[in-house]
């Protein structure tokens, strides 16, 4: 039996997945997208897999293990995306295959392609690890798992059987009917009278041979291909003598597989899934440091190691594929704990917060999935599940009913979050006054303080921030309440209108609480030229003032 790179303890049942909600917030269809190599029928796995998060630290750290051996070699990686090949046909084969409706010879051609997938799996498998060097657990318990199938009787027993059941079953790729014609060219009659090793092509056709292989180019000799037979509605005399024929080329495989019959054949299958994720988000870390990107694979921390997360230089991948400049990409260390383990993110309009809440939950399921990180160091603890309030589209403006959107979401947060809960806010309280949403923004902050979950609130409400001692003294718990904010720093040159060179600001996260009220909108007043001196300086330039 073959381990799963994914589960080495089983699938555990009945775990909580992140929901559609959460993958919108924080982008993770385009992450999906990338690590599938934007193949759409590899996309599923993938979400599935980052959906699905361990919340145990052994499986992440057997996850990661297995990652790092997977980083540390390009051509191991190449290897066993050979396998993955022969590892998809197992998966396409379903168990309507072998389906009591289905014709007994396709049965036993079904089943013999499968017997073939799988030893050519172990093979390649078994050749790609056995040469590797490897530290994890996870692919060291594979190598094994597949020197042993590799190296029993039931696979080198099949290995030498297979190809003498392929010459068998290949005998006929052409089967040969001949109809009869009546003088006014109407069918009365058809037989089988022939079988061939050989499949037809439109070049063979009659109509090609009388017309011209120009002809059959053209399409007026084309070889018609149909869909799959519907062989319950294949009832005809002539079906009947088809399947007759099958079934006695086929009868001499069918006895010899009546050996190999307890050959689990689909033990192999998951790991076609397991391996493309791997893989995929390999391959794409790869590409992030050949862009100068940090990447890492993140350590794990015991989950009950109380305030063990941090992440050096992270930064949010799906903004980084928009940025023209890499440079422009400003990178920040994430903590929590110590200083503050629920945190209030203050700051300007584009200025990066909520970039930064995206950063944090990707750095958290990457992580905890056990793939590369997009940081420079990140040590993590597993979390048992991801919650998000982000604007939703439809409640873009303050309004009636806005409101209650948002205290019944927020609500609905405190019903499912423990302490091992991360919690991303994202303008929260949008739908009422500023007096009012920090007001009930204060009480939802003491809720956090006292469940001790690792929380992020971006808040244009600055003021909200300024209350985190008050907050903190007003009821104990394991959740201290801190500021963080955002600082700018000079960005790189841009060329503006008329061809003048400006430098536009970038934003970097820090502990801290906000200057006061003026300072945010001050500086998007100044970068849209609103500020009083820009005003001034345009109304003259107009020759509207003196």
């Amino acid at each position: 039996m073959v381990r799963s790179l994914l589960w080495p303890a089983g699938r555990p049942a009945g775990g909580w997945r992140l929901p559609d909600a959460v993958f919108a917030d924080l982008e993770l269809d385009r992450m999906a997208e990338w690590i599938a190599e934007t193949r759409p029928d590899r996309r599923q796995a993938v979400r599935d897999v980052l959906a699905e998060l361990p919340a145990d630290t052994a499986t992440v750290r057997w996850r990661a293990g297995i990652t790092a051996d997977l980083l540390a070699s390009p051509g191991l990686c190449d290897r066993l995306a050979d396998a993955t090949l022969a590892l998809r046909v197992l998966v396409q084969h379903r168990p309507e295959h072998f389906a009591a409706d289905v014709p007994r010879a396709a049965r036993i051609g079904a089943r013999v392609v499968e017997l073939q997938a799988y030893v050519e799996a172990v093979e390649i498998l078994h050749r790609a690890l056995e040469s590797a060097e490897l530290r994890s657990a996870g692919l060291s318990a594979l190598a094994a798992d597949v020197a042993a199938a590799a190296a029993g009787p039931e696979v080198r027993t099949l290995a030498a059987e297979i190809p003498h059941w392929r010459r068998t079953l290949d005998e006929v790729r052409r089967v040969t009917v001949a109809v009869n014609v009546s003088p006014a060219l109407e069918p009365e009659g058809a037989a089988i009278v022939g079988f061939s090793a050989q499949p037809v092509a439109a070049a063979d056709t009659a109509l090609a041979q009388l017309m011209g292989q120009e002809a059959g180019e053209r399409g007026i000799a084309r070889l018609f291909r149909r869909r799959p037979v519907d062989w319950q509605a294949s009832d005809g005399v002539l079906a009947r003598e088809l399947q007759a024929l099958l079934e006695t080329v086929a009868a001499p495989v069918e006895r010899a597989l009546h050996a190999h019959r307890l050959v689990g054949a689909q033990a192999l299958a998951p790991l076609h899934d397991e391996l493309v994720v791997l893989l995929g988000a390999v391959s794409l870390a790869r590409r992030w440091r050949a862009s100068g990107r940090p990447v890492c694979v993140a350590a794990a921390a015991e989950a009950d190691g109380g305030d063990e997360w941090i992440a050096e230089d992270a930064w949010h991948p799906v903004l980084a594929a928009q940025l023209a400049d890499a440079s422009a990409l400003v990178c920040n260390r994430v903590a929590f704990g110590g200083r503050g383990r629920v945190w209030v993110l203050t700051g300007p309009n584009r200025g990066g917060k909520t970039t930064y809440l995206r950063a944090v939950g990707v750095v958290q399921v990457l992580a905890q999935c056990g793939l590369p990180v997009p940081a420079r160091a990140a040590r993590i603890t597993p979390c048992d599940r991801i919650l998000t309030h982000f604007p939703l589209p439809e409640a873009g403006r303050p309004g009636e009913g806005r409101l209650d959107e948002e205290a019944e979401r927020t609500a609905d947060i405190f019903r499912q979050a423990t302490p091992r809960s991360l919690v991303l806010l994202n303008e929260v309280l949008a739908g009422t006054s500023a007096p009012e949403g920090v007001a009930l923004a204060v009480d939802i902050l003491r809720g956090f303080r006292a469940l001790g979950c690792r929380v992020v609130y971006a808040t244009h409400l600055h003021e909200l921030a300024l209350r985190c001692g008050e907050i903190n003294d007003s009821l104990p718990g394991p959740g201290t309440v801190a500021g963080l904010t955002v600082e700018a720093q000079a960005g790189p040159e841009l060329e503006a209108a008329g061809g003048a060179s400006v430098r536009r600001p970038t934003y970097r996260i820090v502990p801290g609480l906000p200057d006061g009220a003026s300072h945010f909108a001050s500086e998007i007043a100044r970068q849209h030229g609103i500020s009083l001196p820009q005003i001034l300086e345009l109304l003259r330039g107009r020759d509207v003032l003196p």
